[in-house]
């Protein structure tokens, strides 16, 4: 029987799925520059990562069952959420940021993201808090995809792409801001001395 070998190697791909995000994040962070090109990397390493990780825990361990397709946009979202949303620190509080996004994705999110137990087994409220993490979201939505396909999972398809677009709006609202820092090149005044151009 493959629940039980599934269910445990769902549990722990959970934690590499959330490293990966970070990891991705952090280097598309430092290397590259430019709001339009971290986004475009950050889709890139979704699509990606999606398709790698659905294509390794899906057609070779076996552990994700249902449609390949599905499970590998839910990969995708799972990895993008956290990518983004460290990259959109970066990006806004410069390298502190990276911390920032870390601590929260790793110290806070995971811990009560439910993914070796049911949420409701965790200390009240923390349990229910997790599940609006990327963690808790990703972890819950994999999870049913392959055992609970029937069930309703709009809601964790939404908090992951709630938290993409967090990372978005951070990283355009710091472009934005460094764009209107950034001073105007110098224009002559009508009260200035010209320089005299003769022509030999």
């Amino acid at each position: 029987m493959r629940v039980p070998t599934c269910g445990s190697g769902l549990a722990a791909a959970s934690f590499p799925l959330t490293m990966g995000g970070m990891i991705g994040g952090i280097v598309i962070s430092l290397l590259v520059a430019g709001a339009a090109r971290r986004l475009a990397a950050l889709a890139g390493f979704a699509v990606a990562a999606g398709l790698g990780l659905t294509l390794v825990l899906q057609s070779w361990f076996e552990y994700l069952q249902g449609d390949f397709w599905i499970n590998a946009a839910a990969m995708g979202l799972s990895v993008l959420a956290t990518a983004s949303f460290i990259v959109g620190c970066k990006s806004l509080l410069g390298a502190k940021g990276i911390g920032v996004g870390a601590v929260i994705t790793m110290f806070v999110a995971n811990p009560i993201s439910s993914a070796t137990t049911p949420w409701q087994f965790l200390t009240e409220p923390w349990g229910q808090i997790g599940q609006f993490f990327v963690p808790g979201a990703s972890n819950w939505l994999i999870r049913s995809l392959s055992y609970f396909p029937d069930a309703n999972l709009a809601p964790q398809w939404w908090i992951l792409i709630g938290w993409t677009a967090v990372g978005v709006v951070l990283t355009l609202t710091a472009h934005a801001r460094a764009a209107a820092a950034t001073p105007a090149p110098h224009a002559q005044r009508d009260d200035e001395p010209r320089e005299e151009v003769s022509v030999a």
